[in-house]
């Protein structure tokens, strides 16, 4: 369920529309109880580059092209949020952004002793060790600069990232090219794990929306029903068209896997 935004405009020095075509946003990213929040990805959809908000929730966008525009604010653990809003050029518009608590459900981990890994990497590094699938540590990913999650996912054979029209603009959907016998082959939805637990992405939304490429630790992708390990395959869940699982940054973790050999 979408917000409204409280917008509030502030003329700038008595410029005139005529000598800037911009406006600038300024604004605040709170929790529904009215604490701040901070590291939360901010930008305008298709126009300034993404800001991160500060640690009393607050942040600020320049040079935003005038008229209507998409204001996107993302944060893991909460619930995407997306608002149209009108940019008046030469003036400033203040928002409040309101983030509703989504967490995404982790899998009980019993830790015994201190190992290197977290339990459910040292899985990961088994699995890429037999070789089935494609695998990306935190360390490979970095290197990849990715802008969203999915350009991760257009180094692997056989994906296909589908557009498709959204709430809020077009999105990335995520399919595989599968054969299917005498009929040739055709583009079939994936199944994604987040920590270990199914993850429904629904229709009109894409992964990019939900995770974000700086919160991952690690990326496993099965292309096949012949390829997922039994933890993985939930039949129930259409999982044979492919999995996609996610390992996200658990509180204070900050180091991912090991590079690869």
């Amino acid at each position: 369920m979408l917000l409204p935004l409280h917008l509030g405009a502030q003329g700038e020095g008595g410029r005139s529309a005529k000598e800037t075509p911009q406006g600038t946003l300024t604004g605040q990213v709170v929790t529904e109880g009215g604490i701040p929040i901070a590291q939360a990805r901010i930008r305008i959809v298709g126009g300034t580059p993404l800001v991160l908000s500060g640690r009393d929730g607050r942040f600020t966008l320049s040079a935003i092209r005038a008229g209507d525009q998409v204001l996107e604010v993302r944060l893991l653990g909460y619930r995407a949020f997306d608002q149209l809003i009108s940019v008046v050029a030469g003036q400033t518009l203040d928002v409040h952004v309101t983030l509703v608590a989504a967490p995404i459900p982790l899998k009980a981990v019993e830790i015994k002793g201190s190992p290197a890994l977290r339990p459910v990497l040292e899985g990961f590094e088994h699995r890429r060790a037999r070789g089935n699938g494609h695998f990306f540590n935190q360390a490979e990913i970095a290197r990849m600069q990715p802008r969203v999650f999915t350009d991760v996912l257009r180094r692997v054979p056989g994906v296909i990232l589908q557009p498709a029209a959204g709430s809020f603009g077009s999105n990335e959907m995520v399919r595989m090219n599968r054969a299917t016998g005498i009929t040739g082959a055709r583009n079939c939805p994936v199944l994604f794990y987040i920590n270990g637990m199914p993850f429904q992405v629904t229709a009109d939304l894409s992964i990019n929306q939900y995770v974000a490429p700086e919160d991952v630790v690690a990326i496993e992708v099965y292309s096949g029903s012949s390829q997922i390990p039994p933890e993985f395959s939930a039949n129930l869940l259409n999982a044979r068209c492919g999995v996609i699982v996610i390992w996200t940054k658990v509180g204070e973790d900050t180091e991912g896997p090991p590079p690869a050999a």
